[in-house]
């Protein structure tokens, strides 16, 4: 991703198979819809970190990111007209867990949705930041500013 540090794959198994997953992450179109986009919106990409078994989902238009260390589950959301520039977060918690379904909720049991995965997510802990003021906003830590209207 860039240069950045992503962990490695933890190795899950679904429906008798072994699989690799690597960390979630989820990217919305209105954040990064390209490449070039990306790396104007992360421009120093060994400043982000996101662990094995991580979870990231970022949403919004004007998102800058400058120092993000993610050990857990983090997500992200910025309203249009909001801009948001995370100058440095470290995000620590339970995370998201994929648990494979049981046998019984496997011969139906579970909706048919998740007997085709073979699995299902538990989210245990989530660092939400949603801004949905418009506003220009600075992170730095757990310190949240608003720095213009």
């Amino acid at each position: 991703l860039l240069g950045a540090e992503v962990g490695d794959p933890m190795e899950r198994q679904w429906l008798g198979g072994r699989q690799l997953t690597w960390p979630s992450v989820a990217l919305w179109p209105d954040f990064a819809p390209c490449l070039t986009e990306l790396r104007r919106k992360v421009p120093d990409a060994a400043q982000l970190r996101i662990a094995s078994g991580a979870s990231l989902e970022i949403r919004g238009r004007d998102i800058l990111i400058e120092a993000l260390d993610v050990e857990g589950a983090l997500r992200v959301e910025v309203a249009d007209g909001a801009s948001l520039r995370i100058a440095r977060l470290r995000v620590r918690n339970r995370g998201h867990e994929f648990v494979a379904l049981t046998e019984d909720e496997q011969a139906g049991a579970a909706s048919e949705e998740l007997r085709i995965r073979g699995y299902r997510l538990v989210r245990h802990e989530t660092h939400e930041i949603v801004i949905s003021e418009p506003g220009a906003y600075v992170l730095t830590d757990t310190d949240l500013a608003r720095t213009s209207s």
